[in-house]
């Protein structure tokens, strides 16, 4: 039996009455924070902007999500158009940035997507499109302040240029509000610096325990790979012989060996592990 609405209506005819014209829209876009580790660091693509606004800045990739096109379909599109890069080992939706007043030309809605890849995936990186250029940005973030309640860090890009922003978190009941202060003459465009420090974070938190790490190396590796990477995510040293006892577990030993002063076993990251205790 269909179900009538209160004006009588069954679905198809609500859908032809319905008057879309009755309410603003708003743009959308889709913005990529692509990251990897590169020489022992981690890194990200940025790209330098053609056109106002933010003429010159550097910016994360991305642009407007045709009316017919998907989001995922339209991150990956533009990626490919300002960068050059086709071929991400992995892509999730990060977080949706929708302050009315965020870009000065429309009421715009950006849904950011964070994107690991391994080095060897990335080497033919260029501008194109609406970007002057694309270039990586080694990013750092190191606490420079602790309180009971509150943390300073500084969170830097160097490339090119060098793009300085300290950032203050402070703790509202079990709530961290977020804010960011530009210390440097150069700027990133936009809103930009708050996807960047959301998404180091995301890192930083979840790139042991849901796997994340693993997207950033080949698909066969090391374990003084492993701790390379991890190094470079999480911005520390590690001690070698309790790191490699913790990570050993969440990998399969292929049996093969990388030839060199001294054979290195290849592993592989195990996806089906599952991280509970006595696993």
């Amino acid at each position: 039996m269909e179900i009538l609405n209160e004006k009588g209506q069954s679905e198809k005819e609500f859908l032809a009455a319905y008057d879309d014209s009755m309410y603003r829209k708003a743009n959308n876009t889709v913005d990529m924070l692509l990251f990897t580790v590169r020489d022992g660091v981690l890194q990200l693509l940025l790209i330098k902007r053609r056109n106002h606004p933010w003429i010159n800045r550097w910016a994360l990739p991305g642009g407007f999500v045709n009316y017919d096109e998907d989001l995922d379909t339209a991150v990956l599109r533009e990626l490919k158009e300002e960068t050059n890069v086709s071929d991400t080992a992995y892509f999730r939706q990060l977080y949706t940035l929708g302050k009315v007043d965020r870009d000065p030309r429309s009421r715009t809605i950006s849904t950011a997507y964070l994107s690991l890849s391994p080095e060897e995936n990335l080497k033919d990186v260029r501008g194109g499109d609406d970007a002057r250029e694309a270039a990586w940005f080694t990013v750092e973030k190191k606490t420079v302040e602790l309180k009971e309640s509150e943390r300073v860090s500084l969170l830097s890009l160097k490339g090119e240029v060098e793009i300085n922003y300290e950032i203050t978190e402070t703790v509202q009941g079990n709530y961290i509000r977020r804010s960011s202060r530009l210390l440097s003459e150069e700027e990133m465009a936009a809103d930009h610096i708050k996807l960047v420090n959301m998404a180091v974070d995301q890192l930083r938190c979840n790139a042991i325990s849901s796997g994340l790490l693993f997207n950033l190396l080949p698909e066969k590796f090391t374990l003084k790979e492993v701790q390379r990477a991890y190094e470079a995510v999480s911005g520390l040293k590690v001690d070698t012989p309790n790191f490699r006892r913790g990570i050993v577990s969440r990998l399969i030993a292929t049996g093969e060996y990388r030839q060199g002063r001294k054979a290195a076993m290849l592993y592989r990251f195990n996806p089906l592990y599952v991280n509970m205790e006595g696993n």
